[in-house]
């Protein structure tokens, strides 16, 4: 399964392929891995996969610490791809990826603070909060 494949949320409902909300550990890696990439060049890019590649395949194929390698692994097969097209060097905020993750970020950030706000009734109103 290719990353994107991983991190592609499916339709709403579909319990069959859904894909599980990323740890704290998968998103510090990612992190660790963008901060690492940044200024690297295709070939620089490339060469770190293949070490992270190499990480990911030792050791236990469960415990958390291969779950963080195998999210690092992931993450720079990503960032290699996304260099592949570019001739600069890489940098997370001209990543469409990392600036879609931004946005949502923003988003939830709007939205949570209004879901969280009690509804107050109206001074003048005497109904029920429920009914004004």
């Amino acid at each position: 399964m290719s990353l994107e494949q991983h991190r592609a949320s499916g339709p709403v409902g579909d319990t069959g392929d859904e894909v599980p909300e990323p740890s704290d550990e998968e998103r510090a890696a990612w992190a660790r891995v963008r901060r690492s990439a940044t200024g690297m060049r295709h070939h620089e890019a490339r060469s770190a996969l293949a070490t992270a590649r190499k990480a990911a395949r030792g050791g236990s194929t469960t415990s958390r610490s291969a779950v963080v390698a195998r999210a690092e692994a992931e993450e720079w097969e990503r960032v290699t791809g996304t260099l592949a097209d570019h001739a600069g060097p890489y940098d997370p905020a001209d990543d469409p990826f990392v600036q879609g993750e931004q946005d949502a970020r923003d988003g939830r950030a709007l939205v949570a603070p209004r879901a969280q706000t009690p509804q107050q009734p109206r001074p003048h109103c005497q109904c029920p909060p429920q009914q004004c």
